[in-house]
């Protein structure tokens, strides 16, 4: 089991006073200034400076951080691009910034909101967050709320205009270091306010100044491929007499099988001299990978695939191909895309953090490789050519040079690339000309076709091809645009998913659409990161951009459902465990947003359940009960009763009752875990049943629906009672 970069963090509650922050070195290099100001925003920038703000340098190009004499503030700019209203999420309803900032330690940021709204004219929101959940909280329960005072706890204030756009993330209290590590203040650079301009010249127009090129099947790192009339002899002979000493010289050949092209052909050829010297046969073995995250058209194919060569190689072969010589590997759940992202709050890949390679993909294959004795000579037959890109080029003369056989990471295993001459024409060719073993069950046409939709990309990959890790991180570099996950987003656009979007708009087109909107949630601009990097001490924190903030894992999750996008149960259970271990042990608030997103995605809703379906603590043996109790965990279920089950049924039942007596257009008082607020009901959801099961309501113009089962309190009202509550809570404050 591969050892994770954040590990699983101590039991203990952390509370206020034991956060711990430790300055330590980071390759983070703040820049002097925005890429692009506008006078606007040099004007902004002045104010700050005469109130004696401190300014710490800019970080990804268009977050400034500063500080004033009691917060850091970053400021994530919107100059040149608006921001995408799916990925800011709903607004605040139960009060707006005023309220959150009365306190005298808050007048400066107050000051500076003041301003960009009266004086810039700029329109400032509070979406919902974390931190006013929080707020919410101390309010209600009249308490001071540990949460507000974690590291991961920022307030997040938008202020848009017509010009351009800002976020601002206060992180309230004196930190010890600063956000998104940063070091030291900068000296403030040239804030002259100057004349705003098009440049234009020649150059700026849309046309094309590359020479044309002739040769339209060479152009960059993409090849042609073309169908000819056969793949030359001379090409098919050494393929041939390379597969044949593979055989010879080892005592398991083992097919790294992706669904691509390329392996296709390894796949098929194996097998052929394998059916024409039946003393081999006994030796092949064939390994192919998935993800979770795979090309839904490559992973059906490459299932498909499966059962045709089991069924045709169980009857053909003279002892017969059982299925634990064709595997299928897949991550541990606790590896797998969505555990990370939402579980473990990783970042979706990026170029300089591709988490998802050794998870996914190497792994799990080296886990099953390992399968094999030490004291075997085995050979791993990869579908790679030296003339498929520059870095598989370089790829493969490092490991293969002039030698055959090429070194893997596992001791007893050794390499070989019996098609490392072929063009990517030989290899169309080769699939079109020479029908399979299998063919009358599924052609090689099948796969002709959808690279044909995705304008010949090249495939992905699978781990067990991958000989060392720097290899890895090259097979899923931006300039090989191959095929593999649909949440890939190392590459900037994925064009093989787009060309097939297309073809199968049905099939790809919301899985498209999500990986746009993980790609988006890489703009730290949408403060999506907590500016915090956790160390594996709990409580510690160093220098860093962070992980990705439970707001932002909310509103991925409500993207993932509204999309259709499908999640397994237990991936659900492993997300629901690893979060209650690890941020509620940190003092973050997780809201109820965050568990109705990700328990929306059950076939079931848990219901009154949840208190011991998700419990802090889940053992493989035991669950442990409200008062500490270890409980045999075959012996009870998961749908044991607690004492909390049974209060929120009567909570439930009562609030049903109400309900009932509700109609469309009385205004309703409703109080839930965190806030209460007023509504006009506008619409009764009921089940199949005639149960009560939402209630739509209109809150300040706002369309808002609530689920019955988070309600604490309803009652019905009347405009005198608003007025009277009103004015007794203008009294309190």
């Amino acid at each position: 089991m591969l050892k994770d970069d954040q590990d699983d963090i101590e039991e203990s509650t952390i509370e206020s006073s034991h956060y711990q922050f430790i300055q330590v070195d980071n390759k983070i290099s703040p820049e002097a200034n925005l890429k692009k100001h506008n006078n606007r925003t040099r004007k902004i920038w002045k104010h700050l400076q005469s109130k004696g703000w401190f300014y710490y340098g800019v970080v990804r190009k268009w977050t400034a951080v500063f500080r004033c004499d009691t917060h850091y503030v970053a400021v994530h700019h919107f100059i040149t691009d608006q921001p995408k209203d799916e990925m800011i999420g709903a607004p605040e309803l139960a009060f707006n910034w005023k309220e959150l900032l009365l306190s005298e330690s808050n007048l400066q940021v107050a000051s500076l909101l003041y301003g960009l709204e009266n004086h810039f004219g700029m329109s400032v929101t509070i979406p919902q967050q974390a931190f006013t959940d929080a707020f919410k909280q101390e309010v209600l329960s009249g308490k001071v709320s540990q949460s507000l005072f974690s590291p991961k706890h920022k307030l997040m204030i938008w202020c848009k205009s017509d010009e351009f756009c800002l976020l601002l993330e206060v992180y309230i209290g004196q930190k010890q270091i600063s956000p998104y590590g940063v070091k030291e203040p900068f000296e403030w650079p040239d804030l002259t306010q100057k004349t705003e301009y098009i440049k234009q010249s020649i150059f700026d127009f849309d046309v094309s100044m590359d020479p044309i090129n002739s040769d339209q099947h060479n152009s960059g790192n993409q090849e042609y491929m073309g169908i000819e009339d056969k793949v030359p002899d001379e090409v098919l002979e050494v393929s041939r007499q390379a597969i044949r000493k593979m055989f010879e010289e080892n005592e398991k050949v083992i097919c790294a099988y992706s669904g691509g092209k390329d392996s296709t052909v390894i796949v098929q050829m194996c097998v052929e001299f394998a059916l024409e010297n039946p003393e081999y046969q006994d030796k092949l073995h064939i390994i192919s990978a998935s993800t979770g995250v795979e090309n839904p058209i490559i992973e059906q194919h490459v299932r498909r695939m499966k059962d045709v060569i089991l069924r045709t190689l169980n009857q053909r072969f003279k002892n017969g191909f059982g299925e634990e010589r064709y595997v299928i590997v897949e991550p541990l759940i606790e590896d797998n895309f969505v555990t990370c992202i939402f579980g473990k709050s990783f970042s979706p890949p990026t170029q300089s953090f591709r988490w998802c390679i050794s998870r996914l993909k190497v792994g799990p294959a080296r886990t099953d490789l390992m399968r094999f004795s030490d004291e075997e000579i085995i050979v791993q037959a990869l579908g790679v050519r030296s003339s498929e890109s520059s870095n598989r080029t370089r790829s493969i003369n490092h490991h293969f040079g002039d030698d055959f056989y090429g070194v893997h990471v596992i001791r007893c295993i050794r390499t070989a690339p019996p098609i490392r001459h072929w063009s990517a024409t030989d290899v169309a060719t080769f699939l079109a000309r020479h029908p399979s073993p299998w063919t009358e069950e599924y052609s090689n046409y099948q796969l002709i076709n959808i690279y044909g939709f995705a304008a010949g990309m090249m495939e992905c990959p699978i781990g067990a091809m991958i000989t060392n890790d720097n290899d890895a991180i090259k097979s899923c570099s931006g300039s090989a645009a191959r095929f593999g996950c649909w949440s890939c987003t190392v590459v900037k656009e994925d064009i093989s998913l787009k060309n097939l979007v297309e073809a199968y708009p049905e099939e790809l087109s919301h899985l498209y659409e999500m990986r746009n909107i993980l790609k988006s949630a890489q703009d730290i601009r949408y403060g999506g990161f907590t500016g915090y990097k956790r160390s594996r001490k709990a409580g510690t924190f160093q220098p860093g951009y962070g992980d990705l903030t439970i707001d932002m894992r909310t509103i991925l999750l409500n993207h993932w459902s509204r999309l259709g996008v499908p999640m397994k149960e237990e991936e659900i259970l492993a997300i629901t465990k690893l979060v209650r271990q690890r941020e509620i042990k940190e003092g973050l608030a997780i809201p109820d947003r965050f568990w109705e997103a990700l328990f929306q995605l059950l076939p079931i809703t848990p219901g009154p359940f949840t208190s011991s379906l998700f419990h802090p603590v889940w053992e493989p043996d035991y669950l442990v009960d409200n008062d500490g109790t270890k409980i045999k965990s075959k012996s009870v279920g998961i749908d044991r009763m607690t004492e909390n089950d049974n209060i929120w049924i009567k909570r439930f039942e009562g609030v049903s009752r109400v309900a009932a007596t509700l109609k469309v257009g009385q205004s309703v008082r409703i109080l839930t875990e965190m806030t209460s607020f007023y509504g006009e009901c506008t619409e009764i959801i009921r089940n199949e049943f005639g149960h009560i099961q939402q209630l739509s309501l209109n809150i300040s113009g706002e369309s808002v629906t609530i689920s019955l089962a988070f309600i604490h309190d309803i009652e019905a009202v009347t405009f005198k009672d608003k007025l009277i509550e009103g004015r007794q809570l203008v009294l309190d404050i």
